[in-house]
């Protein structure tokens, strides 16, 4: 899912709980540090090499929030016994997904940031195209079946949520959109699994290098949706990602997964926004890019 990269209020409540659990498993955690919190609340339970990763936002529209993190820890420790380059499950208590204090979680190994106290470098469009081609060769091995493209359906239960903070049109926009663009998705086009949410926020720079991380929204489909998590990025030279992946890829397909991408961006952070106001702004300006229904026709 898309990441946020703001100094956000911590859910004190979802670290407890981290603390609590991994306590059970004699994992102790004196001084816990959270590294994210948004689709869901990362903390390092310092001073063990354990992060906690504790569902937030995604419970949302993932009400089996511990089936997408148990696919998570199945793929990536695939992923890890031959040798790709990725954050490892913790070895430290069994890669499973835990409960506690009405919390939903997993455990993964603590790996130290390249450049500690500085901002964390960000992954280039060579590099994200290159190990991107590389994770899918890797990934085409997996045996157990995935969901086709599951990250899509956060787009429908979000809008079928009461709580939901979205006029009535532009509810109708944003399902007009969906309607429109999954209609244009190719069912017969090849199909493997994928990391889910391949963008440039999901490669971590570490002392091993760059490590595939985040793969909650692991799926099956065409490769063009991994690639559209970076060549929808404004901050990304789309061109260059597919020159560095170098394997073909429809760009018809591609086109229709970019503006995916965007409409799931939307939908995420207007549920960020719910628990975050300050992003409040950011959410109404991509809901804005959506036009009525009758609007986008005309435009067309």
């Amino acid at each position: 899912m898309p990441r946020i990269g703001l100094a956000l209020t911590v859910p004190d409540a979802a670290v407890r709980a981290a603390v609590a659990v991994a306590g059970g498993y004699g994992i102790t955690s004196t001084g816990p540090v959270v590294l994210a919190d948004g689709a869901n609340v990362v903390v390092h339970l310092s001073p063990a090499p354990v992060v906690a990763k504790v569902a937030a936002s995604t419970a949302a529209v993932r009400p089996d929030s511990a089936a997408w993190l148990q696919r998570e820890l199945d793929v990536t420790a695939f992923l890890a016994a031959r040798g790709a380059p990725v954050v490892p499950p913790s070895p430290e208590l069994p890669a499973t997904t835990y409960s506690g204090h009405g919390h939903v979680m997993s455990f993964w190994r603590y790996q130290p940031a390249a450049s500690p106290g500085g901002p964390p470098p960000r992954a280039d469009e060579q590099a994200i195209g290159s190990m991107l081609r590389d994770l899918h060769a890797v990934l085409r091995g997996y045996p157990d079946p995935l969901p086709r493209l599951a990250p899509l359906q956060d787009i429908p239960a979000y809008l079928a949520r009461p709580q939901t903070r979205l006029g009535a049109g532009q509810k109708a926009a944003l399902a007009a959109a969906y309607a429109r663009l999954t209609a244009e998705l190719d069912p017969a086009a090849p199909a493997q699994p994928l990391h889910g949410d391949a963008g440039a926020g999901n490669l971590m720079a570490t002392g091993q290098g760059w490590l595939w991380h985040d793969f909650e929204d692991t799926c099956s489909g065409p490769v063009a949706w991994d690639l559209a998590a970076s060549t929808a990025s404004r901050y990304l030279d789309g061109r260059r990602v597919l020159a560095a992946y170098r394997d073909p890829v429809d760009p018809g397909q591609l086109a229709v997964c970019e503006q995916l991408r965007r409409l799931h961006l939307t939908v995420w952070y207007c549920l960020y926004a719910e628990r975050l106001p300050g992003l409040g702004p950011r959410a109404a300006e991509l809901v804005a890019g959506w036009p009525p229904a009758e609007a986008a026709s005309a435009s067309r």
